[in-house]
């Protein structure tokens, strides 16, 4: 007898339950029933209206599938904004609220039964989420982020049953809630920072905001910035915004370098945009196929696809740069080590943007995760940073504009690259695979001839804007 080879899917799962439905229905069995039906008509409405399929309506569960995830999440949106409105007819005692968790991953489909890791997550999010709040994974962000204007507000890695490996997690902010959430956390910092004062805080305080632009302070959220891309084989960019920071390390700070310093207090004038990931073979092989890149890098048998690419050398950039310049009509270019620094801090100060410690599984290098360190993985595999930027530490060192100088001594105090010094060498920043955590600080910074090629060495482009 043949064997039967389950049906496997990769879909957008969205699992959703009423928050708190015991109380209700102990304080009022028939209308929480009642509620409860409407609320179902509402999903049911909706899911239809995105292009989803019901899987399942008992209890005070909800389970639907979508072939898409930007389906999946405008959906939630939707049945939250509804049952908002609704539950500003009824008692306070008498709302219902639900809470959803969106996941892309593979399901098995048995009929109009799905089960498997894809809703195993998705209802280990729904467990996360607030009550009216929506929660989605990290899988279903990288999809979704740039087209849906929504905000997210990355969480942090949580570890779910029977995965193997933590997952991302981000809450959902609608988009016409993103001025009343920001204002939110915007007052808690203010009150944060008045409670220091009262404390004796001040002058570390104002140390802080006097290098820091308030709009870029630190926070758990990832800064609501416009991600885009110029034509569909530019690699995706980031809208950084202007600001000030402190460039290099203290002497205190562990893995430090002479080269990093002195600390020097450095304003980036003009935003600029930033690949949001080094660029990858892929769109390396898309230059080769246009004929612009001449330079077929050697992949290690590792993949190209969506793996940085490597073994590039500073000259074999400006092509790519030149193909990109000529394709859009756009200033590409490297950045200087000035945007590459100010990027990758985001806002910090630490040695790492995340904190002083390395931690785990927060970059591709050394002891830093157990998934990898003698090879790369593919670009956006650790979480980003508060620019929503990916893989700014650690995976290939990454090319800048600027020649090397051994100190910032004499360098320039704005976001301009500094053409003099030993410009037969140029700065790479960041670390890499197999190399140590203390490598891939954000002040971390090396010279090297711009005619190597190393299975360590790759590059990420900026660009002008208008």
């Amino acid at each position: 007898m043949p064997e039967i080879v389950p049906d496997r899917q990769l879909l957008a799962i969205m699992v959703a339950d009423v928050a708190g439905y015991s109380r209700l229905m102990a304080a009022q069995e028939r209308s929480t029933h009642d509620t409860l039906k409407t609320y179902r008509d509402c999903f049911r409405e909706h899911i239809a209206r995105f292009n989803g399929r019901v899987i399942d309506l008992s209890g005070d569960g909800v389970l639907a599938a979508f072939t898409s995830p930007t389906s999946a999440v405008e959906c939630a949106v939707a049945v939250q904004d509804e049952l908002a409105r609704r539950n500003e007819t009824l008692p306070p005692h008498r709302a219902m609220e639900f809470r959803i968790g969106i996941n892309l991953g593979d399901v098995i489909a048995d009929g109009n039964t799905i089960y498997g890791d894809g809703v195993n997550v998705a209802a280990r999010l729904e467990g996360l989420a607030d009550s009216g709040g929506i929660m989605v994974s990290g899988s279903v962000f990288a999809h979704v982020q740039d087209k849906v204007e929504h905000l997210f507000v990355y969480e942090g890695r949580k570890r779910v049953k029977n995965i193997a490996a933590p997952v991302a997690v981000y809450d959902v902010v609608p988009r016409h809630e993103r001025a009343s959430f920001l204002g939110r956390r915007r007052r808690r910092k203010a009150t944060l920072v008045a409670a220091g004062a009262v404390l004796g805080a001040v002058v570390l305080a104002s140390a802080w905001y006097a290098f820091v632009p308030y709009d870029v302070v630190p926070s758990a959220e990832i800064l609501p910035l416009r991600v885009f891309r110029d034509c569909p084989d530019c690699p995706e960019l980031v809208e950084i915004p202007s600001g000030v920071f402190e460039r290099g390390s203290p002497p205190s700070e562990p893995g430090r370098h002479a080269s990093e310093g002195p600390v020097t207090r450095v304003a980036i004038r003009r935003s600029f945009a930033l690949g949001r990931y080094p660029v990858t073979f892929g769109e390396w092989d898309q230059c080769i196929r246009e004929s612009a890149c001449k330079h077929k890098p050697n992949d290690r048998g590792w993949g190209r696809g969506t793996g940085p690419v490597f073994y590039v050398n500073w000259n074999d950039t400006r092509d790519y740069v030149a193909w990109l310049r000529t394709k859009t009509g756009k200033a590409y270019r490297l950045p200087s080590e000035a945007e590459w620094e100010y990027a990758a801090r985001a806002g910090t100060r630490t040695a790492y943007p995340w904190g002083d410690a390395v931690g785990r599984k927060m970059a591709n290098c050394k002891g830093c995760s157990e998934d990898a360190s003698d090879r790369t993985t593919p670009v956006g595999s650790f979480p980003p940073n508060r620019f929503n930027l990916f893989d700014m530490h650690g995976n290939v060192w990454q090319w800048v504009a600027d020649c090397w100088n051994a100190s910032y001594a004499s360098a320039p105090v704005d976001d301009s690259p500094w053409l003099s010094g030993e410009c037969g060498k140029a700065v790479v920043r960041g670390g890499a695979w197999g190399l140590s955590p203390e490598d891939a600080r954000s002040a971390r910074r090396e010279g090297d001839n711009k005619d190597l090629r190393s299975g360590r060495r790759g590059f990420r482009i900026a660009r002008d804007l208008p």
